[in-house]
């Protein structure tokens, strides 16, 4: 037994097909489980020790209060047939842990031992007994009721155990991640035997969504104890233990659920879901082309992207080129201008579409700016966004080159205004390791001169490092963030390579490190 008693955040494991517990009748001699909670470190612990109980009470342990919560389990090796030993694990202080986690499920206990065996040691393979929900529905077998767990997702991971579903969704509220089997917003995780037949059903229903859009189905869903038999619905109609919900107009809506069992009916449990008007139709309001040069060359493909509004495209439809996501792949047989749009739908409707013309070349044209000094360059009309792309979505080679520029044209339109805040440019890692760069803006394309304020002879701005980022303003220069004065064009120029060292950052044997930039336009 350990001075300090937490346990680890072991979440999302792949859990194989194991032998769930099988309906039976638990054996009477059972017993509890006692919840303690540390106040200076905001977590709860568990056990059904009478050692450990006795020194949690006696202050061995100190800074343990019991919480007056509880469930029944059997003791090692006396639950009844069907019933899942509990394994526990204790995260060892070596790897920044100190504390303790149970599963009854024979796959998660191994995929522990599997995947954490640096950090988490198995202390026993049976510290107590309870039964295993059904995998789907996380229905619990009879004669048992639901135990919940709850994880806090923080840096310091402590799970909750309760078999009050008014306690687990007080923790939910509180931002702890449910876990286990069945709803995905009241998974169970275990089943804590009972001794005798279920007491009359406790309910707390919960809404899959609460606040849906009218005119969608929201599930309701009953998260009810003491196995009831029966469920009666007040506000949608079902007599089972979920109910489809939907409305018409906006506004508060509240559902209640009464349930009954052998024992009697249930106090009426309620849940609220606010139904909202649909948001307005997404709105495209450009196409940001990118391609191994400025202007594309038929037989080439350009990689489209459109650039739409925060109200959650669901579906996007495309003219020019085949695609039902955000981005597109286009090419061209003949050398000319070529029309390309795209429209976003939600459930708001469609909204209007964004243009853009293409004009393909029959041969490649001379790179612009200085880019014939480098091997190869990747180039994006990125236009005037507020957003990110990504440079390993054009996964044409050479793409964003080791030893390649990736240039980002920014083109400031002449209405554009500063705000009280500046805009921003970072240049991130992209799907690979932390690759050092340089990055300027200027109003030359692969330009990586001295900086030159006026940006007459040189970019106007420069930075270095994993993560390189500068502020800007629309017009003049304003403290430390560099003006960009509207109506004109700019490049946003990215390298793998370190100026100071002078050599290219990114593995040649690894071919291509691609980078994000991500743009915050003054507001």
């Amino acid at each position: 037994m350990h001075a300090r008693l937490l346990w680890p955040a072991v979440r999302n494991l792949a859990i194989g097909t194991i032998l769930a517990g099988a309906c039976g009748t638990a054996r009477a001699a059972l017993v509890d489980a006692i919840e303690y909670y540390y106040a200076a470190l905001d977590h709860y612990f568990v056990t059904a020790s009478s050692d450990e109980i006795n020194k949690l009470d006696t202050g061995f342990f100190v800074g343990w209060q019991r919480t007056g919560l509880s469930f029944k389990v059997a003791e090692p090796g006396t639950g009844d047939p069907g019933s899942a030993a509990v394994c526990r694990f204790y995260g060892l202080p070596a790897a920044g842990l100190d504390s303790h986690f149970y599963s009854a499920s024979q796959a998660e206990c191994a995929a522990v031992l599997q995947k954490f065996a640096g950090a988490w040691m198995l202390e026993a393979n049976d510290v107590f007994e309870v039964f295993l929900p059904d995998f789907t529905t996380g229905q619990c077998p009879a004669n048992s009721i639901p135990i919940y767990r709850a994880w806090n997702g923080r840096a310091d991971s402590n799970h909750r155990y309760t078999t009050d579903p008014t306690v687990q969704l007080a923790m939910i509220a509180l931002g702890y991640f449910p876990e286990g089997y069945g709803s995905p917003s009241m998974p169970v995780a275990m089943c804590s035997p009972t001794t005798s037949a279920p007491a009359v059903p406790v309910c707390a229903p919960t809404a899959s969504d609460p606040a849906p859009y009218i005119g969608t189905v929201d599930t309701l869903l009953s998260h009810c104890t003491g196995n009831p038999t029966s469920y009666a619905w007040t506000g949608c109609s079902s007599t089972g233990s979920q109910c489809k919900a939907t409305a018409s107009v906006p506004g508060v809506q509240t559902y209640t659920v009464v349930a009954s069992n052998a024992n009697g009916t249930s106090v009426p449990a309620s849940v609220n879901v606010k139904w909202q008007l649909p948001p307005p139709p997404p709105i495209c309001k450009q196409i940001v082309v990118t391609a191994n040069s400025d202007l594309p060359v038929v037989g080439a493909r350009a990689l489209l992207t459109a650039s739409c509004d925060t109200t959650f495209p669901t579906s996007f439809h495309w003219t020019g080129c085949q695609s039902a996501s955000a981005m597109c792949y286009a090419s061209a047989s003949v050398a000319g201008v070529q029309t390309y749009s795209v429209s976003a739908t939600n459930i708001g409707g469609t909204g209007a579409p964004a243009y853009v013309n293409i004009n393909w070349q029959a041969s490649p044209a001379p790179p612009p700016g200085f880019c014939s000094q480098f091997a190869s360059f990747l180039y994006s009309d990125y236009g005037w966004n507020a957003n990110a792309i990504a440079s390993r979505d054009f996964p044409d080679d050479p793409g964003f080159a080791w030893n390649g520029v990736w240039v980002v044209k920014l083109s400031v339109p002449g209405d554009a205004t500063t705000g009280t805040m500046p805009g921003n440019i970072t240049v991130f890692e992209f799907g690979g390791p932390p690759t050092f760069r340089e990055m300027t803006i200027s109003r030359t394309p692969c330009d990586f001169r001295p900086v030159d304020p006026t940006g007459n002879n040189g970019p106007l701005l420069d930075d270095t490092g994993i993560d390189p980022s500068r502020g800007f303003v629309v017009g003049a220069s304003s403290g430390t963030n560099v003006g960009l004065p509207p109506g004109s064009d700019y490049f946003i120029n990215v390298r793998n390579w370190d100026p100071q060292g002078t050599y290219f950052t990114c593995d040649p044997a690894v071919g291509r490190c691609n980078a994000e930039v991500y743009v915050t336009l003054p507001h």
